[in-house]
């Protein structure tokens, strides 16, 4: 939440100069700073005030669940660590050294990526590692023909890609690792027996085990979209006339025609773009330049056909000399994936909270609170 707020100070107030940056106004960043500091501050002033009475109860090795929890509690700290870093750098740099730098891409992709590969691989196995103390070897019977897909669906997605990257099979790797460990987690936990005493006790298992394997599974949906869309994107940008066709992908695209279009506060020039897909009218894009008079501020509309395993993305640029236009064609490949993981690891997280455990925790707490303040007679 105190990050949410960094970032909202930092849009809001001016002090970067950037295309997500807006609404400049320096006096609504005092409030926003104040803010932030309150919560933030007040948050570790609670934890500097609380540090010593919080003391470990138990020894655990750390081939073990606690050690799996700290493993995956620090990259995940780390991971917001090396985004904020790299988000705030910049205006580090500014203030104390009147340097002016951009963080981009490559940045986020060298530092950040690691730990997510590392969070990936830790998962499964710390999903099915006992409490306390814990051997590895035996720990892993259960995830071997796991990490043998893993490895096999991996090796075909290298093979069958026309690119030679890395990447894509390595997100596949990780996601069936992450998927299919999940599903061998809540078949292990339902124990030994025949098939339907074992389906009658998975439908028994508790739904925090049920949000766990959910979550784990969204994290592998979500890492191979954002490797195949990183991996597989094709972008094609030229200058066309209307009625040129080009090809992009397994895609005919064609620019129909540019006309201007009168909204009810702007003004725009729209594209009409039809897209082909093996040979078969998908869809007609149409894709806007707009002006808002009294803002004076233009914007880019993009046009965007969806589908499930692909976006085709589309843009239409400046006139130019030649009575062209400038486009912009992407295809982006399983860009949904990425939400969609997303989603399933929300799911998993409510699951869990759903839990009756945890409902049973918090009432007996309550329960006991009255008690414990009550004079004894």
């Amino acid at each position: 939440f105190g990050f949410s707020l960094i970032g909202a100070f930092i849009v809001r107030s001016g002090v970067l100069t950037s295309v997500h940056a807006f609404a400049n106004d320096p006096e609504r960043g005092v409030y926003l700073l104040a803010i932030t500091g309150i919560f933030m501050g007040g948050a570790l002033t609670l934890f500097a005030a609380r540090a010593g009475a919080m003391q470990a109860k138990g020894v655990f090795g750390l081939v073990s669940r606690e050690g799996a929890l700290v493993a995956n509690n620090v990259l995940l700290a780390v991971s917001c660590f090396v985004v904020f870093v790299g988000t705030i750098w910049p205006l580090v740099a500014e203030m104390f050294f009147d340097r002016k730098l951009s963080v981009g891409p490559p940045f986020f992709d060298m530092a950040f990526t690691p730990f997510m590969v590392a969070l990936a691989i830790i998962l499964p196995l710390g999903a099915i590692l006992p409490w306390k103390r814990a051997n590895l070897r035996r720990s892993m019977q259960p995830l071997w023909g796991v990490l043998a897909l893993a490895i096999a669906v991996g090796a075909l997605v290298w093979t069958l890609q026309t690119g030679r990257t890395i990447l894509a099979p390595i997100g596949a790797l990780l996601a069936v690792w992450l998927v299919a460990g999940a599903a061998v987690d809540i078949w292990t936990r339902t124990g030994r027996g025949d098939l339907p005493s074992k389906l009658r006790r998975m439908k028994n298992l508790p739904r925090a085990d049920w949000g766990k394997a959910v979550g784990h599974a969204g994290f592998g949906v979500t890492i191979f979209g954002v490797a195949a869309l990183t991996a597989w994107q094709i972008e094609d940008i030229r200058v066309a006339q209307i009625g040129d066709t080009y090809t992009v992908g397994n895609y005919e695209v064609t620019l129909v025609d540019v006309a201007r279009v009168q909204g009810s506060n702007y003004v725009s020039t729209m594209a009409q773009i039809d897209v082909l897909e093996n040979g078969r009218q998908l869809d007609r894009l149409t894709p806007e330049k707009r002006v808002y008079p009294v803002a004076g501020m233009p914007t880019t509309e993009a046009a965007i056909n969806n589908g499930f395993t692909r976006d085709v993305y589309v843009v239409i640029g400046d006139p130019q000399d030649n009575g062209g236009w400038a486009v912009r064609t992407f295809i982006k490949p399983y860009a949904n994936w990425i939400w969609a993981g997303a989603i399933i690891m929300a799911l998993g997280g409510i699951l869990s909270l759903t839990d009756r455990r945890f409902r049973v925790a918090a009432g007996a707490k309550r329960a006991r609170a009255p008690e414990q303040g009550m004079p004894a007679e």
